[in-house]
């Protein structure tokens, strides 16, 4: 971690933005009631390799929409986000899911270096980070994984006001640090989503009745 202080202050800086976009709407992103959201919500679903996981992070979770459906994946979740509002409202959506568990971290200063998982989702949590910051988030998470791990991330690829990082720097620095092999690769004109994998995975279906 960085020692200079940039990292801690680029960490109040997303909280605080954060918090203030939760402040003003319980649902700034659209996660509900938007196309995008919905998209990609089924697009991150299809992409995940395994059937199911034993451990999974998903960072950022805004309002929990995507948790919800990861834990139907997975037999247990680890929920965070830097927003108070978020945190409550994904324990609100998730609350019926004995599986899940709902923390606020604050990011990558308070990365869960204690825990291993088998799959970890980065979803849109990236565009407000500085290089430095999403460096030290990518070392976590390559220090996280399980021998048999899944990373998935996904950012929509267009301007905004607050954005310091490209999607496509954000995950090309991931794949610089990871250091993982490529399972998908999907660059669209509204979003970039790639997934990593721990080993190389190929599909076993055939057609057996040829």
């Amino acid at each position: 971690m960085s020692g200079d202080g940039t990292m801690a202050g680029d960490t109040i800086y997303v909280s605080e933005h954060l918090n203030d976009l939760y402040g003003a709407s319980e649902d700034p992103w659209h996660m509900r009631s938007g196309w995008y959201a919905e998209r990609m919500r089924d697009l991150i679903l299809a992409a995940l390799p395994n059937a199911r996981y034993g451990q999974a992070f998903h960072p950022g979770c805004g309002i929990g929409n995507v948790t919800a459906e990861l834990a139907r994946r997975s037999d247990h979740v680890l929920a965070a986000d830097f927003s108070r509002d978020a945190v409550t409202a994904t324990r609100e959506r998730v609350g019926h899911l004995s599986n899940v568990e709902v923390q606020r971290l604050e990011l990558p200063r308070e990365w869960p270096l204690d825990q291993q998982f088998d799959l970890i989702l980065l979803h849109e949590i990236g565009a407000l980070f500085d290089p430095s910051s999403w460096a030290d988030l990518a070392t976590d998470v390559r220090s996280s994984l399980s021998d048999d791990a899944t990373v998935i991330a996904s950012h929509w690829r267009h301007p905004f006001l607050e954005r310091k990082l490209e999607s496509e720097t954000l995950h090309g620095l991931l794949d610089s640090i990871l250091g993982l092999p490529r399972q998908t690769q999907l660059t669209d004109t509204d979003f970039s989503l790639t997934v990593w994998t721990t080993r190389s995975r190929a599909s076993t279906y055939f057609d057996s009745t040829g």
